[in-house]
């Protein structure tokens, strides 16, 4: 963000100074963190997909969190809201669903739900922080 620059308008400055400042190429912590603020953004689309991973839970499938996320992006009837974040350059980013979250929204789901039958993977998620 540039102090000096006088000609943006006070919600821009506004909406960068709440924006997360993140090294690119983000790490498993900075996804985390993006989700983590993406779903306290949009806590009425996080309930859908949990209702729509539940419905198909009852009905004896497996759920697929890939589902859930293009369902999403094709057929909720709400606005997502996505989260602002600025890389190290001062380059503005906005952080919406994306791939990247399909095994953040697994995990997730089976901290709310324990018995429902979903598919995790190993993925980068499952790593501490500095280790291989």
């Amino acid at each position: 963000m540039n102090v000096d620059d006088y000609t943006q308008p006070v919600e821009a400055v506004i909406a960068q100074e709440r924006a997360f400042v993140l090294p690119v190429p983000l790490k498993a912590a900075s996804y985390r963190a993006l989700f983590d603020a993406w779903r306290r953004a949009n806590p009425k689309v996080m309930h859908e997909i949990e209702l729509t991973a539940l419905s198909i839970h009852r009905r004896g499938l497996r759920v697929s969190a890939k589902y859930l996320i293009e369902r999403t992006r094709y057929e909720s009837s709400y606005t997502l809201v996505a989260v602002p974040y600025v890389d190290q350059y001062g380059e503005a980013h906005h952080y919406i669903i994306n791939n990247t979250i399909t095994p953040l929204l697994s995990r997730w789901l089976l901290e709310q739900h324990p018995d429902l039958r979903i598919e995790t993977r190993r993925s980068m998620f499952d790593r501490k922080e500095g280790t291989k």
